[in-house]
């Protein structure tokens, strides 16, 4: 399984339409794929037509209660291509997690626990804040085949 995070902490850079559409080639090539919006603002969430408002499950319970990834995941209306959703209530995941401990690396070990898929794409909030760190842990630190887009002006 390969892990690919989206991310710049600039909003409006295209995190999401790059991770919809990668998704949605990756799923279209065969490749089972799992895409995670991890943005509290939930554009990845609507723009595979799920109403982010009706939701009684994203991944707020998985990152704050102790729902796994595939207890919260949808199917798509592209075959192939499943997400696990998000809202606003997300937002609210920032403050509770300050005190947690290893919370760096709550979503590592839920990832890890997937079996069914050829990639896992996270599209990430435009920010610094505790939701990036959780996803950059992943990404540097993960067993499973990662990848990570850095600079070409930074070694």
């Amino acid at each position: 399984m390969e892990v690919i995070a989206v991310a710049n902490q600039k909003g409006g850079s295209g995190k999401t339409t790059t991770s919809i559409n990668l998704s949605t080639y990756l799923a279209l090539r065969g490749k089972h794929t799992l895409l995670i919006d991890l943005d509290p603002q939930g554009a990845a969430t609507t723009g595979l037509g799920i109403d982010k408002w009706s939701l009684k499950k994203t991944i707020y319970n998985t990152l704050i209660g102790d729902l796994s990834l595939v207890e919260v995941t949808l199917p798509t209306k592209i075959g192939g291509l499943d997400l696990v959703p998000t809202n606003i209530d997300l937002s609210g995941a920032e403050i509770e997690l300050v005190s947690q401990l290893g919370r760096e690396t709550i979503l590592k070990h839920k990832i890890e626990k997937l079996r069914d898929y050829d990639f896992v794409i996270i599209d990430t909030p435009p920010s610094l804040g505790i939701l990036t760190l959780i996803h950059w842990w992943h990404v540097r630190h993960s067993s499973s085949r990662s990848k990570r887009n850095t600079s070409p002006w930074r070694e």
